[in-house]
């Protein structure tokens, strides 16, 4: 068993221990509802948007982000919306769908602090990033499959973009184009004022390999940090150095940490 393994296995145990928070629906689907954490809830608190990965795939749901969630919520004393999405292999276009829908439930509801994704949901909260019609927004991808193109052609997880997408880029040309957030992000899309990325990236990731966030290096921005000698399942634990550059991210530019 690998570190991720264990980690893998750590993480979901823990959040097992969590019951299912409050349900806000932003479509009629089973799969189109967030859980809403914080004690502080309700109209007027910022809210963290928090997507969870599991490479696209409609087997791995939110479960296994509930402790992250809740423990966001309990740092930084806002309001955690763990989404959920539709996950409906060659179908991006409704994933992406409700992320417009999503989007549009939170900003009539609270302000927003940022959009945090972890893995295949770094890839969506990037895509948000990217959103020219959607209000900028801060944006803090983990471990992000960046670069969709590049994961298809790699086989990453199995061919879970291949799945996910409904054939290779040759095959599906457009899905890409509408979803790889990797040449917007180049021609600096995400460089708008109430916006930026901030991707976090372990250097022993074996899950979504480094070189993924790597390509982002340079697009206006974008800010990507190397976490070292941490894996794909760190920053799920807010007090190793990974999860502590995660809140650090989630702090207004220019605010010091506070006292601890």
């Amino acid at each position: 068993m690998t570190a991720e393994d264990a980690a893998w296995e750590r993480i979901d145990a823990a959040s097992a221990a969590h019951s299912p928070a409050p349900l806000v629906r932003y479509g009629t689907d089973a799969d189109q509802v967030a859980e809403t954490y914080g004690t502080g809830a309700g109209a007027g608190t910022p809210v963290i948007v928090l997507v969870h990965g599991g490479y696209f795939r409609p087997s791995i749901d939110r479960g296994h982000a509930r402790r992250l969630a809740a423990d966001l919520a309990a740092t930084t004393g806002q309001q955690v919306w763990l989404a959920e999405y539709r996950r409906i292999p060659g179908d991006p276009a409704a994933t992406l769908a409700d992320l417009r829908a999503l989007d549009a439930l939170v900003r009539a509801t609270a302000p927003v602090t940022a959009w945090v994704g972890h893995s295949a949901g770094g890839t969506l909260v990037l895509w948000r990033a990217c959103a020219a019609d959607l209000p900028p927004v801060p944006v803090v991808a983990l471990a992000p499959v960046a670069d969709l193109r590049r994961a298809a052609e790699e086989r990453l997880g199995d061919g879970a973009v291949v799945e996910w997408m409904g054939g290779t880029p040759s095959d599906v040309p457009e899905r890409y184009a509408a979803a790889d957030p990797l040449p917007r992000l180049l021609a600096g899309a995400a460089d708008r004022p109430g916006g930026g990325v901030t991707v976090l990236h372990g250097d022993l990731d074996e899950t979504v390999p480094l070189r993924q966030s790597a390509a982002l290096t340079g697009a206006p921005g974008v800010r990507v940090e190397v976490l070292a000698n941490a894996h794909h399942f760190d920053a799920y634990d807010l007090g190793a150095p990974a999860g502590r550059a995660l809140v650090a991210a989630l702090r207004p530019r220019g605010s010091a940490a506070r006292p601890a």
